[in-house]
């Protein structure tokens, strides 16, 4: 929820909705984009940081972290209980990526995962656990910073 200087109940700034969705669909946009045409590296580098996890993992699990969390974001200001936002922005983020996986599945230069799926989806996770974190914290914050210091009553 916002009050009327344009931030969350944690006192997250925010921007206008239609910029938040704007945002969103740059956010869509660009996974949607990188998931019909190949991904840049794709062919010269093939795995990430840590020489342990496949780049095209590191992908698709950092991609729809983003995702999840600019949904989440975009949703500040929705009038619902945080758990059911937060689920409901996870459900959005899995569905997309699903969406996306069947998409492919006709592309003959793509391939149809269901690791990539999961990926997906536990990157969605941690997007949302990473805003619910990041929201508890500057709540935690301003509540910490109106707090009356006993030194400075004197």
């Amino acid at each position: 929820m916002s009050d009327h200087r344009g931030r969350t109940a944690a006192g997250i700034p925010v921007i206008p909705v239609w910029l938040r969705l704007v945002l969103v669909f740059c956010t869509l946009g660009v996974l949607i984009y990188f998931s019909i045409v190949p991904a840049p590296g794709s062919g010269s580098i093939s795995y990430g940081p840590f020489g342990i996890i496949p780049y095209s993992m590191w992908l698709h699990f950092l991609g729809y972290m983003g995702l999840a969390i600019v949904l989440s974001y975009a949703s500040t200001t929705v009038r619902r209980p945080q758990s059911q936002i937060l689920f409901s922005v996870f459900v959005v983020t899995v569905g997309c990526g699903i969406t996306v996986e069947f998409v492919q599945l006709t592309l003959p230069t793509r391939t149809f995962s269901v690791l990539d799926m999961v990926i997906n989806a536990l990157g969605a996770g941690v997007g949302v656990t990473l805003w619910y974190l990041f929201d508890r914290l500057v709540a935690r914050v301003r509540a910490g910073s109106n707090r009356i210091n006993p030194r400075e009553r004197l």
